[in-house]
């Protein structure tokens, strides 16, 4: 059986039977759906033996994945990368997965404090000589973010190893997927999954259904060097809008104000005055805050240029 036909039936598996290890259940939560936790850990298993194999992931919250992860295989190094700057209002995160870790015991889960993009430049002082197996990308979800995480964290992997990408049915991930995919062959999407909706707005009958599920979706990569499988794509938009609309928000003058924005505007099209009220107030409030930076620029087409050298050359090593 190959490697590919193996993951297959993990994921068969994960679909029918959900966790492979509930062992820390009455002590961990988050944000993951039971097929997801159970196909990582049953993806752990199948690669656990591989020399010096981990597991990695990018974005901890509180610990769901990692510690279910670490503490189903106790011999298994399990890296989780996340500073803890979204989906932590109140700066509790950090803390709820130092305490379930050492409530654990889990000595092999291994948290990396850093923004993402720094921590894969420089994984090789966290994993040393390791490859990585195993790779859960559920950090940040703009298009960037998700294809940096791909683009970096390619290094590092292993000759047999997975990639399973969390929030698939948000369209800019599925787009990064699609786009990683399409610049490097010798990754294939080997299953795709998605809900009829984010978890915040469904309602509590389909959430609790859907955290046996998926749950926001997902996409899953295995590394294919020998092409056993045929191309497969998430979907996609051919309208790239959104995108153009990136750029547009990029160059203007107030383009940290966007999101504040972009819910006033839906209060005034919606005709809710009171919404529109505070929305207004947090435009300004924003403004405010970001006023000194603001009026040193032009109207639109700020490119933030002013402070870049004329010109440089690169020079040949040797």
């Amino acid at each position: 059986m190959t490697f590919i036909e193996q993951v297959l039936g993990a994921i068969r598996d994960a679909e029918q039977d959900g966790l492979l290890d509930d062992s820390a259940g009455d002590v961990l939560d988050g944000l993951s759906g039971a097929k997801s936790v159970g196909l990582l850990q049953r993806l752990v298993n199948l690669t656990q033996h591989q020399p010096d194999s981990c597991y990695l992931e990018i974005g901890v919250f509180q610990g769901l994945t990692l510690l279910s992860v670490a503490n189903a295989f106790p011999g298994v190094p399990c890296f989780g990368i996340d500073n803890f700057s979204i989906l932590d209002p109140d700066g509790k995160n950090l803390g709820i997965v130092e305490q379930r870790t050492k409530k654990l015991q889990a000595e092999n889960a291994k948290l990396i404090n850093l923004d993402f993009e720094k921590a894969l430049l420089q994984l090789e002082d966290y994993i040393g000589s390791k490859k990585v197996s195993v790779f859960l990308i559920d950090g940040a979800h703009d298009y960037r973010s998700q294809l940096m995480c791909l683009l970096l964290g390619r290094k590092y992997l292993s000759h047999a190893s997975v990639i399973l990408i969390d929030d698939a049915n948000y369209k800019f991930v599925r787009q990064s997927t699609a786009d990683f995919l399409l610049s490097h062959p010798e990754f294939k999407m080997v299953f795709e999954a998605y809900s009829p909706m984010h978890p915040a707005n469904m309602p509590a009958e389909m959430l609790a259904e859907w955290e046996q599920g998926w749950l926001n979706g997902v996409n899953i990569l295995v590394h294919d060097p020998d092409d056993e499988l045929p191309v497969m794509l998430p979907p996609v938009d051919d309208d790239r809008t959104l995108y153009v609309n990136e750029w547009l928000v990029h160059r203007h003058q107030f383009a940290e104000l966007a999101p504040e924005a972009v819910s006033l505007a839906a209060s005034i099209c919606n005709g809710d005055n009171a919404a529109e009220k505070t929305a207004r107030q947090r435009v300004l409030k924003k403004y405010r805050s970001l006023q000194n930076i603001v009026s040193l620029r032009h109207p639109d087409r700020n490119v933030y240029s002013e402070n870049l050298m004329p010109s440089r050359y690169n020079k040949p090593k040797s």
